[in-house]
């Protein structure tokens, strides 16, 4: 019996080395190099399998995450063809024995480092260059009295992954992170706590458990063991440490620019645990009811940089978390309110616009197009929204700003901006669902065939029901018999406004300003969307207040790296050959965030006699990958640790 294949797009897929291939087995998808090699005259076709995918995404097993290997590269130990492995391994030993004059050489050129190390320069050099002669057979340099002595002495030397880590606990203090961290809770538990936020981004989990392991062979800011209880302790004291949260917001908002917006959001996050005075019922973003913990979050708009979050009872409404933020905003810091922000239509509404107005607070809010007063706006701007005079250069959109004074709930009328735009792309993806849903029913209609007992007098059906009817004449049709007749006006009136976005300010700016402003809020959805995808943000796994806060205050620390790593992904572009032409493309559309940190995977620190860091195995690619995200000199010197 065959298995049961199916193809995967592994375009779709998260994570995945350069060079590899997929193959699909009664739903099992692996991850394998596909090699091969001359042997006896015959070309002999071997595979080095190296994960798995799973939920679109890919997960290395042990030997991969143990050697990294690459397609160009395969460990020698993974060779299952017995006689090829044998020729390369006499190739390899002979190597060995053949080398003392080429390491004197070497030396001679360009590795004074060696003194550094207190080992000869053979050592060194195979350390330095990572010989792969050395590492895959290690006995054959152990021929003689003096390679043994140099094998003894290099054993007491240690080494570290350093992997991806000092790329974190750089964005760390370039962004005063550690800085703030510090001052609020000391070296040492912000050192762990950065040590903590590098292991959730480095294994894309949060799990406890796991530090302990995976940190005795990582270079992080706090080398000493943290168990899984020590860390629950760790947790509790971040959370019950006095003043924390004007401290630590406070700092961070000081390092904002001058009057720089804010985006505000809020999620939900599930959780059962009935120890958690947060989880309460109620309707999760996905809609449905559920017990459930809410998290909104502050982040600025040209920092691109989160200074606050706050968790909430998960049965509290987001309109509510607007008023709660926005306006006892100095319960959390030392400032008085906030300058700016900026909201999605989820908070649109006379009655915090009004507040918001009478406050002098600087609101960009997405608009409802179905109030009437905003409605006036867009036909009043409608004649407009097709001149070149309202085009906004590079962003396919034509936009329009209409002064407004609306009757509020209290009987005054206060001033107001109306920003409205269009887009064709926008306007297309609305016709066509609007028009195949059109159809769709109308085919339903004509097909419909009474159930025998329940519904045969055409009358009782149940599509008469249905709100597609609004756009049919009355009376017209019979279920089943005759088709439908379109109301030209009513499909006419549904789609008038296809294409066409509102936002309202109180403050006067341009619709391109507005727009801008706007769109930077897609940081804060990127932002949210990476903490649940690279470290299970959306997952609680604590049991009380007092550590989930304190795994929130964590969650924190790794979204702030995060969020200004995919800054400095996007930033800057470099140019690149692609497909026989070169473009500027910057590193965000290069690679996903995985792919980053599959290739700064080999990068690790030796330490010398007398505890000294130096860096091994740093290629040209990952210097240049440093570079461009603004980082040139970040495998120069070994970051500090504890």
């Amino acid at each position: 019996m065959k298995s049961r294949t199916k193809k995967i797009d592994k375009n779709l897929v998260e994570g995945l080395p350069e060079g590899e291939s997929l193959q699909t087995i009664s739903d099992k998808t692996d991850v394998f190099f596909s090699y091969s090699h001359r042997l006896d005259g015959k070309t002999v076709r071997e595979r080095n399998y190296i994960g798995t995918v799973k939920d679109m995404k890919f997960v290395p097993n042990d030997d991969y995450i143990d050697q990294k290997p690459i397609k160009s590269e395969r460990p020698l130990n993974n060779r299952t063809h017995e006689k090829k492995r044998k020729i390369e391994e006499e190739h390899l030993a002979g190597s060995a024995r053949k080398s003392s004059p080429c390491v004197t050489a070497s030396v001679a050129i360009g590795f004074a480092e060696d003194e550094l190390f207190g080992l000869s320069g053979e050592v060194a050099l195979c350390v330095n260059r990572g010989s792969k002669e050395s590492s895959r057979n290690p006995d054959a340099l152990k021929e003689t009295s003096e390679t043994a002595s140099i094998w003894k002495r290099l054993e007491l030397c240690k080494t570290k992954a350093a992997s991806e880590i000092p790329l974190y606990n750089t964005i760390a203090e370039e962004t005063g992170l550690k800085e703030d961290l510090t001052a609020v809770w000391g070296k040492d538990k912000a050192m762990a706590a950065i040590s903590i936020a590098s292991h959730w981004l480095n294994t894309g989990s949060n799990a406890a458990y796991l530090y302990e392991s995976w940190a005795q062979s990582k270079f992080v800011p706090y080398p000493e063991a943290i168990t899984s209880k020590q860390m629950s302790e760790l947790f509790r004291e971040l959370k019950n440490t006095p003043n924390w949260r004007k401290d630590l917001f406070g700092a961070r908002i000081k390092r904002l620019q001058d009057k720089e917006m804010l985006s505000f959001d809020a999620t939900q996050i599930a959780s059962q645990a009935t120890e958690i005075s947060y989880a309460q019922y109620g309707v999760g973003k996905e809609g449905g009811y559920q017990r459930q913990v809410g998290l909104i979050l502050l982040v600025g708009d040209e920092s691109h940089t989160p200074v606050l979050f706050r968790i909430l009872s998960g049965n509290i409404t987001d309109v509510t978390t607007v008023q709660d933020m926005l306006f006892r905003f100095d319960e959390i810091t030392d400032s008085r309110r906030i300058f700016g922000a900026v909201v999605d239509r989820g908070y649109f509404s006379l009655a915090d616009l009004a507040r918001f107005s009478d406050a002098g607070s600087r609101i960009v809010m997405a608009a409802k197009t179905d109030a009437f007063w905003i409605r006036n706006a867009i036909e009043e701007a409608m004649p407009h929204l097709w001149t070149n005079a309202a085009r906004i250069a590079g962003d396919k959109c034509w936009g329009k700003t209409i002064a407004v004074e609306p009757t509020f709930e209290d009987g005054k009328k206060r001033r107001l901006w109306v920003h409205v735009y269009r887009t064709d792309g926008k306007a297309e993806q609305e016709n066509s669902a609007f028009y195949e849903g059109l159809e769709a029913f109308e085919k339903q209609w004509i097909h419909w065939r009474p159930r025998k007992g329940k519904d045969e007098n055409t009358e009782k059906c149940t599509l008469r029901k249905s709100p597609w009817m609004k756009y049919f004449e009355r009376g017209k049709g019979i279920p089943g018999q005759t088709p439908l007749v379109q109301n030209d006006a009513a499909i006419d009136a549904a789609t008038r406004y296809f294409g066409i976005f509102c936002n309202v300010t109180t403050m006067e700016c341009t619709a391109k300003e507005t727009l801008s402003t706007y769109r930077a809020r897609d940081l804060i959805e990127k932002t949210f969307k990476g903490g649940k995808t690279n470290f299970e943000l959306g997952v609680i796994r604590s049991h009380d207040d007092d550590t989930m806060e304190g795994r929130f205050i964590i969650g924190f620390v790794a979204l702030t790296i995060l969020s200004n790593l995919y800054y400095r992904m996007k930033s800057q572009d470099s140019i690149v050959k692609r497909g026989g032409e070169k473009k500027a493309l910057t590193l965000a559309e290069e690679m996903t965030f995985n792919e980053l940190k599959n290739r700064l995977t080999t990068p690790r620190i030796i330490f010398d006699k007398d505890g000294k860091g130096h860096w091994l195995e740093v290629t040209k690619r990952q210097h240049e990958i440093a570079a461009r995200l603004g980082f040139p000199d970040l495998y120069k010197t070994v970051p500090e640790c504890k």
